[in-house]
Formats: C-alpha cells, sequence, structure tokens
C-alpha cells in the first residue's frame, strides 16, 4: 500500500501500477548499487522497459526527493534490500523506506529480496522473516573478487525472475528456520598424497548436525520414499556392536533410460561445523581450521554412480546440431569383468569425465525442470556424509568391516580388524548412514567440484564449491573425498581430504553426482 502521503485528501485516484525494482540501501554502500548495475547491464538493455532498477541517484535535480522516493516506493514491484549495519542504523532508510515495502509485501504479495552487505543484526528486524537471496551469512563484502561477482549475477537473475512473475496478494512472509540444530563439533580431516593407483587418500570429518527435520517437498521434482538399513557402530563392554535400523527417507529418481535410473535423497538444510577438531586420531593439518558452514536443501545420489549407469550416459547421442564436450568411454572400469559390475561403481573416471557426466544429464532436461545436476561441493559432501554425526565417521568413533569395503587389516581408535577385499563391491552391500546415503565411507572416492586449498582459511561458509585459487592453474588439484577398497580406515573418516589431478583415471576413484534447485546453481556449480 503506497504511503498515505501520495494522496490528495478527498480526490479518488488509481493505484499506481507497480513495474520496477526498488534498491533500498545506505549511501555508504552505494559501491554496490554501482557494481549491481554493472554486472545487470546487458539485462537493463535487452528489456526495454520490462527490467528497471530504481535506487535514489535517479532523482533528478531540483526535484523534491522525499516525494520522489515515495512515488518509487508505490511503483515497487520488487524491492531489494542491501543489508549492512550502516543499513539498519540509517533512521531514513528502516523508518521511511523498509516499513511500507513490507507493508506492500504483506498486503500485495510485493517480494521482499535482501542481501548482507556485511555482519549485522538483521535477525533482530522483520527484514529477516523474508528469504535471503544469498545465505545470510554469505556477506557479500567478504567475498572474493570472482565470488563477489558470482554472488552479483545471482542477485540479477533472481531480480529479474521475481521482477517477470505475477504478484502473489495478501501472500506470506517466508520464514527461513535452519532445520538442524548446531552441535558441538567432534571431527577429523587427512589429505590424500598424490601416489600410486593403489593407495588413495579419503576426507572429511563429521561437524555440528544434529536430526534433520522432515525435509520440504521437492519442488517440481517426483516425492518418492526409499526403504533403507541405517546402522551405527556402539561399544559394548570390550567390543564393538553394530546396530541396525530400517529408516524411511525421500528424494526422486532421475530417469536415464527403461529400467535404470539414479536414486536422488534429498538433504535437509541446516548448518554443521566442517573439519575436524585438533584431537581427532590421526587428525591432518589440512582439515582445519574448523568452521561453520550454512546450506540450502539439495539432493545427492543415493550411491555411487554404477557401472550401469555411466554406460547409459557415456553412450547417449547428443542433441541435433551438438557436439559433446568430451567423449567418454563405456566400460573405462578395472572391476568390470565381475558377475555383480554392473552394480559396482565406475572407477577409472576422472574429474573431467565426471562433470561430462553431469553435463549430458543436463543436456537432457528442459528449462522449466528446475533443477541442474553437478558434483557435489566439498562441504556439500561433509554434510552429507556426517549426518548429524559429530564422530570421526558417520556410523561412530570408528569403523567396521561389516559397514564399508576398505583395508580393515588396520584398526582405526581401537576398533574392529578384518580383511582387505581389494576391490571395489556393489554400491548397495553396506548399511546406509543416517540420511539414507550407503558409500560414503569406502569403495571409491568420490570426486567434488572444488579445487584443493591446503587449508581452510578463506573457505566459502555457504556450502558452495570453492572454485578460486591465487596461481590460476588450469590443472589445479581436485578434491577427493571418502576414501577407497584400498585405503585404511583413516583416510576413511567424515573429515578427510584426498586430491589428484583434474584427467587423472584411477581405479579407486568414482563419484556420485548433486542435484540443486536452479535459481541457487550458479552459486554452486561450474558448469
Amino acid at each position: 500500500m503506497p504511503p498515505a502521503s501520495l494522496f490528495l485528501p478527498g480526490v479518488s485516484q488509481p493505484d499506481p501500477e507497480r513495474r520496477h525494482v526498488f534498491i533500498s540501501y545506505s549511501h555508504d554502500d552505494r559501491v554496490w548499487v554501482d557494481r549491481l548495475r554493472r554486472m545487470m547491464a546487458p539485462l537493463l538493455r535487452g528489456s526495454g522497459r520490462e527490467l528497471r532498477l530504481w535506487d535514489d541517484s535517479q532523482i533528478a535535480a531540483g526535484r523534491p526527493w522525499r516525494e520522489a522516493i515515495e512515488v518509487a516506493l508505490a511503483e515497487a514491484k520488487v524491492a531489494l534490500l542491501l543489508v549492512s549495519d550502516a543499513f539498519l542504523a540509517s533512521e531514513f532508510v528502516m523508518g521511511q523506506e523498509v516499513p511500507p515495502l513490507l507493508a506492500a509485501a504483506e498486503a500485495e504479495g510485493v517480494p521482499i529480496l535482501w542481501v548482507s552487505l556485511s555482519p549485522s543484526f538483521v535477525e533482530e528486524t522483520d527484514i529477516h522473516r523474508y528469504q535471503a537471496v544469498l545465505p545470510p551469512h554469505r556477506h557479500l563484502e567478504a567475498l572474493g573478487e570472482v565470488e563477489a561477482k558470482e554472488a552479483l549475477k545471482a542477485i540479477g537473475q533472481k531480480v529479474r525472475q521475481a521482477l517477470n512473475e505475477p504478484l502473489a496478494s495478501g501472500r506470506e512472509p517466508i520464514s527461513v528456520p535452519l532445520t538442524t540444530a548446531p552441535t558441538e563439533p567432534t571431527s577429523s580431516t587427512a589429505p590424500i598424497a598424490r601416489a600410486g593407483e593403489a593407495n588413495p587418500a579419503a576426507p572429511a570429518v563429521p561437524a555440528t548436525p544434529a536430526a534433520p527435520a522432515p525435509p520440504e517437498r521437492a519442488r517440481g521434482l517426483a516425492d518418492t520414499s526409499f526403504q533403507v538399513e541405517s546402522a551405527r557402530l556402539l561399544r559394548v563392554g570390550g567390543g564393538w556392536q553394530v546396530e541396525r535400523r530400517t529408516l524411511e527417507v525421500r528424494g526422486f529418481l532421475e530417469e536415464l533410460a527403461e529400467g535404470v535410473s539414479v536414486p536422488m535423497i534429498q538433504i535437509p538444510a541446516g548448518e554443521f561445523v566442517m573439519g575436524s577438531p585438533g584431537d581427532e586420531p590421526e587428525r591432518q593439518a589440512t582439515e582445519g581450521p574448523q568452521h561453520r558452514v550454512r546450506l540450502a536443501t539439495f539432493w545427492l545420489g543415493q550411491m555411487p554412480i554404477t557401472q550401469t549407469q555411466w554406460r547409459v550416459v557415456a553412450r547417449m547421442v547428443a542433441p541435433l546440431g551438438q557436439n559433446w564436450e568430451r567423449e567418454l568411454t563405456p566400460n573405462p572400469s578395472f572391476f568390470g569383468d565381475g558377475a555383480d559390475s554392473d552394480e559396482r561403481p565406475v572407477e577409472r573416471v576422472s574429474w573431467e569425465d565426471a562433470m561430462e557426466f553431469c553435463r549430458r544429464l543436463n543436456s537432457r532436461l528442459s528449462p522449466s525442470a528446475g533443477r541442474i545436476f553437478s558434483l557435489p561441493s566439498e562441504a556439500q559432501w561433509e554434510y552429507a556424509c556426517r549426518a548429524g554425526s559429530t564422530t570421526p565417521f558417520a556410523f561412530g568413533e570408528t569403523l567396521s568391516p561389516e559397514l564399508a569395503n576398505y583395508d580393515s587389516t588396520v584398526s582405526y581408535a581401537n576398533g574392529p580388524i578384518g580383511e582387505k577385499r581389494g576391490e571395489t563391491t556393489p554400491v548397495d552391500s553396506f548399511p546406509a548412514n543416517a540420511w539414507g546415503l550407503h558409500d560414503m565411507h569406502g569403495n571409491v572416492w568420490e570426486w567434488c567440484l572444488d579445487r584443493w586449498h591446503d587449508s581452510y582459511k578463506g573457505a566459502p561458509f555457504d556450502g558452495g564449491a570453492w572454485l578460486s585459487n591465487d596461481a590460476q592453474e588450469p590443472d589445479l588439484a581436485r578434491l577427493l573425498r571418502g576414501g577407497s577398497w584400498g585405503n585404511l580406515p583413516r583416510f576413511c573418516r567424515s573429515a578427510y581430504r584426498g586430491r589428484y589431478l583434474p584427467d587423472d583415471h584411477l581405479n579407486f576413484c568414482g563419484f556420485r553426482v548433486c542435484c540443486l534447485p536452479q535459481d541457487s546453481a550458479s552459486l554452486h556449480l561450474n558448469l
């Protein structure tokens, strides 16, 4: 509802047409308005009058500025708030601009899009009742140059999308509670050295998630229920006991061909502490410093990609008039001759191969599909692996050969010992973790989207992939997580971090796919 000062007493006037984006900001933060306009310049040039950004720099000299702002508020179809401590301290912004925008949101469904520029007490205001464009802790001022441009692009995409949608009159504000409550972390991480093909390394220790609340229904995706057997490892007397249970998780099936699909498990939004604590046995320096990460909902493959699934995608025919960016070998796996090989994970696939697999999945989807596939970020992988745990393994303080495929001839933290199988196993051979994911520990190392960094200093806090690097080397090593059939248990910890070059083909390296809502993919993917 426009401010009362716009109306003349006793004179009936039509409601003004809502048609532009009103940018509310503090003059201390003017640089971000200019940067956003520069990023959105191609959209503004190409849209005629359809996409218009309004801020107070457009008030003509000599015109009453307060009345101009009131008119602009009344004509705002979308509100973009650039929130900082200066923004919240401004009496004019918080007293004259924000209230009518929030009132228009309640009465007419005007979208409230807000972005955090710097740390502030925004959670103490009504602004926080609305969903932020970026995760609230992802402050623009703290981002590197490339990450900031990626964030500005995502903001521009969200602004255009909101402006093109009809107003939903009387729409309720979107609340954004965490679905997992943070607890104190206990995790551990160790890096994988580049070595011979038979001895890889694995990553990721549990951080600080609690049991997830029921995930919200996947928008635009078939909602499927999966029954899985989960387990945890308990110390009983002087030994260890595996406690098994059946649980139900939700997700969807991504069909590749008749009878061949990829089960995708919905991972709830939440927060955890990534990396390992200093007292975790066999911790590596590259697993720190521990840092809190907040993630939006995403979907992760229930299992590593199998040889059957790989063959279907490798043999896909490119769309008419196009060529695939990279050829894929239909049968690359070293362990591909056994009777059960179809259900074993594909291996001897490089990071580049895995990315091509994802590109081909995306080529099948229409723009309205609402989702996009890629490799998971390192943070997404560890968060999903831990599944609410804070111990070195998702199953508990140690690992058992009943729970994973690894070299169990050596124990971890006085845990059970067994044998070294010396090869991969079918992907559903062992119990799932508490979120329904199989083989997060052992079997094959799993490629992640991120480039390798020697520590978490400067790492993203929103669960996105860490793609920047100082050297700008095109072949900089990529992350691997989870350990393999050839590794000792310390390499299979939730926090352990491994690396190889993006075009390495090794018989202990595979991958699983991640799926993101399309409107958030630009911040997480490198496709």
